[in-house]
């Protein structure tokens, strides 16, 4: 059996087995275009991949097995947030993640086929991915932990916005850092401070405006949040606003808010993590960001894989995707 059989085979087994799930295509039938989300799990908080047609109905790859450990099976990869980005004809993937709880750095790697990562220096040792971002070293500020780090990439200023939240003076505020290569970093500064702990935050740019949407983490008040700016320079503008998402008869505790466009187009998915109990992820949608006319998704109608957590998703190709089922 030759790899492309063997590739159809395990398809189509996998959308006759997942009885509540879309019907999957055939190798051949697939779309040009396809969704891959990167998360961790509670037993192993380590990096692993799904993927979808629709957005909504999710399916292992790897068997379920992890992806990438940074190197060390021993550390704790939560919050992957994974992105490509294309800088001068050449495209590469960007991968950030937690460092465990209580620690003042984040990781970094990258990759040119979602397979094998390096820092950025081409390292390939857990100490090289590390970045030291609240250690309180070199003018650093001095915090605990550093917590669901992600970034976005501004192409006309060419420059990695880099964001993550701090435990400072008891309550958690998101900061920022600026990279052009991932090599040297801008001094950490307050990035978001809504006056209340806030942890979380994920970034979509549409237009001239960023978009973005935090969990209040206060308690009793666990939800997710929305915020805009118009820079992710806090000496230009800084995020404004406190607007709920969910509706207020949402009475569930949720997290890890992650937004990605519909493939063609036409709105945009999102998603939360019910993290009592780890019960998993529920979707949402919306026509656009601007109108925030999010609409809840019934669970019924889509398909976590097992013991999901956070993470982010990405749109790629379908030969991206084959070549990932094929390693």
């Amino acid at each position: 059996m030759n790899i492309k059989q063997l590739l159809t085979s395990l398809l189509l087994f996998v959308g006759i087995a997942s009885a509540s799930a879309v019907s999957t295509p055939p190798v051949n039938q697939l779309p040009d275009s396809v969704y891959l989300m990167a998360y961790f799990t509670s037993p192993a908080q380590h990096l692993f991949y799904a993927w979808s047609v629709d957005g909504l109905h999710w399916q292992q790859l790897n068997e379920g097995k992890s992806i990438f450990t940074a190197y060390d099976d021993a550390v704790w990869m939560r919050d992957p947030y994974l992105n490509r980005v294309t800088r001068n004809g050449k495209t590469t993937f960007h991968l950030v993640h937690t460092w465990g709880w209580e620690n003042p750095a984040i990781f970094h790697w990258q990759s040119d086929d979602l397979i094998h990562w390096c820092a950025a220096d081409g390292g390939i040792t857990t100490d090289s991915g590390k970045i030291f971002v609240m250690d309180g070293v070199g003018g650093n500020p001095t915090a605990p932990n550093a917590w669901a780090p992600e970034f976005t990439y501004v192409p006309e200023e060419d420059l990695f916005y880099v964001y993550w939240s701090s435990r400072v003076d008891n309550r958690q505020l998101h900061y920022v850092t600026t990279t052009h290569d991932w090599l040297s970093f801008t001094t950490p500064r307050p990035l978001f401070d809504p006056g209340f702990t806030a942890i979380d935050l994920t970034v979509v740019r549409e237009g001239c405006t960023f978009h973005g949407y935090y969990k209040d983490e206060r308690n009793g008040k666990k939800t997710i949040l929305y915020a805009t700016t118009r820079s992710l320079n806090p000496e230009v503008d800084t995020f404004k606003g406190v607007a709920r998402v969910l509706p207020d008869n949402y009475l569930i505790e949720v997290e890890g808010p992650t937004i990605f466009p519909k493939i063609g187009g036409g709105g945009y998915i999102g998603y939360f993590d019910k993290f009592n109990g780890d019960a998993g992820l529920s979707f949402m949608q919306c026509t656009t960001l601007a109108d925030g006319d999010w609409q809840l998704i019934p669970d019924a109608h889509t398909e976590n894989v097992p013991e999901v957590k956070h993470g982010s998703v990405v749109i790629i190709s379908r030969d991206e995707l084959l070549r990932l089922l094929g390693e």
